[in-house]
């Protein structure tokens, strides 16, 4: 094969190389994001959760301060029993006892119903807190695995890029300008097979003399249509199964005599 055919289809495999580690160290991120779902998912819970908790203590702190209010009035209205001197007095001040009292009723089964419902709540919270952990562990287990690879696969990609670089000096100019222009172009192979009479880039006949001096190896030749440099590997000969020979017989005619 030609010799400068060669070295572009060496330096095609090493840029296909390169393109895929670049690939999968760009697609890192995009990883991570993916693992990171759940754990953001689960810290949003967590903190609806929180917020909602916290509402509830808010709440139950106001009906305390409220309920703590009017047990003081209360405690100031009996106290000032003594001073009452007619029975409509009397009737006045019971009676506005006897709602403050309802209201301390009231403001009881309110602090209950919230009890009960922030009680739920820190059920809800340790479970969101848990996943939370469970979730963030395993974002740090993969996250750890991922970053040990991005940095490998960096430490490879620079090893090829120097291999490249190294590959693509011995390239006569022409041959390396004609190779990336086609890169550009096309976006995928500038140096393909042809295979009875076909270019494998574009899939498409070329003529029987170009595809015969193609497999003299003469020089390097190019598709008539996509321009991409072909080349030709002839095929592997096809081993022929020997023959299985019976073993000779001594007594056999054919068998020498035994010595």
């Amino acid at each position: 094969m030609h010799n400068q055919l060669k070295l572009l289809i060496e330096l095609q495999g090493l840029d296909s190389s390169i393109l895929t580690m670049a690939d999968r160290i760009d697609e890192v991120p995009r990883q991570l994001n993916q693992y990171g779902a759940p754990l953001k998912a689960a810290s949003e819970s967590l903190q609806k959760s929180q917020a909602k908790f916290e509402s509830l203590k808010k709440k139950k702190k106001e009906r305390d301060l409220k309920l703590d209010e009017i047990q003081e009035k209360i405690t100031k209205l009996k106290t000032r029993s003594s001073d009452i001197k007619t029975n409509k007095e009397y009737e006045a001040h019971k009676k506005e006892i006897e709602g403050f009292e309802k209201n301390i009723y009231q403001i009881e089964d309110d602090i209950l119903v919230l009890m009960e419902e922030m009680e739920g709540f820190e059920k809800s919270l340790k479970e969101d807190e848990s996943r939370v952990k469970k979730d963030e562990d395993v974002f740090k287990q993969q996250e750890k695995l991922l970053v040990e690879e991005q940095d490998k696969l960096r430490v490879e990609l620079e090893a090829q890029k120097a291999k490249r670089n190294e590959f693509a000096s011995q390239i006569e100019k022409d041959y390396y300008n004609q190779y990336m222009a086609l890169l550009k172009r096309l976006g995928d192979k500038a140096v393909v097979e042809t295979r009875n009479e076909i270019c494998l880039g574009c899939n498409t006949n070329i003529p029987p003399q170009l595809f015969n001096d193609i497999k003299k190896d003469e020089g390097s030749y190019s598709c008539y249509y996509c321009k991409r440099f072909l080349y030709y590997l002839a095929p592997a000969p096809v081993e022929e199964k020997s023959r299985d020979l019976p073993p000779a017989d001594s007594n056999s005619p054919e068998a020498p005599p035994a010595v």
